[in-house]
């Protein structure tokens, strides 16, 4: 139950992220020839981490510098591939002692590892529509390979895409608090800008 509870609290949080960032609509993001280029301008990188036991106390935080290339097969109207490159000394949350608690050596280590890269290597189709994206990620000097579930949308005026899923920080060497932090973390991404209010 403690578990339960703990991950439908998260779910509700991440659900809340990702709606305020993609809004109702979202205005895709231009693709030239079959890429598109992703920055904090039409792009967010969003995080929730959680403490362990009976109360998760959600953090949530986000990124505010990186940059990448989404390529497309406009065609099949399908992902071809994803890398981005995310500078970590950008980290934000709501709390500014939190922020730089997580910008120490007790967490991303920034000023050790200012960037982590992802790149995908694999692209399948995945369930219920969705795409599977392989690819390696590398976080605080470590790479592993992860894989996540996307959703996008192409269309003439270009790409959308949706995903959210978790990764296990101590797998990166963050293992700070320990029992006392949870391991898993999730990242909410949303290629895209919020359509204007009418």
């Amino acid at each position: 139950m403690r578990i339960a509870a703990q991950w439908l609290t998260v779910l509700s949080v991440t659900l809340a992220l990702v709606q305020a960032s993609s809004g109702a609509d979202l205005q895709p993001a231009p693709l030239t020839g079959g890429t598109a280029n992703i920055s904090a301008e039409n792009t967010k990188i969003e995080f929730v981490g959680t403490h362990s036991g009976d109360k998760p106390d959600p953090r949530n935080g986000g990124f505010r510098k990186f940059s990448g290339k989404v390529a497309v097969d406009s065609q099949a109207n399908a992902l071809k591939s994803i890398a981005v490159d995310i500078d970590t000394t950008s980290l934000y949350t709501p709390i500014p002692k939190l922020t730089d608690h997580l910008k120490t050596a007790d967490f991303f280590e920034v000023r050790e590892y200012p960037t982590a890269r992802f790149e995908s290597t694999k692209i399948a189709p995945g369930k219920g529509g969705s795409t599977q994206v392989t690819g390696k990620l590398t976080l605080h000097g470590v790479t592993k390979e992860i894989a996540f579930p996307v959703s996008t949308q192409i269309t003439p005026k270009g790409l959308t895409l949706v995903s959210q899923f978790t990764i296990d920080r101590s797998q990166f060497g963050m293992t700070y608090g320990a029992g006392k932090v949870d391991d898993k973390v999730t990242l909410n991404v949303v290629v895209g800008e919020p359509a204007p209010v009418k």
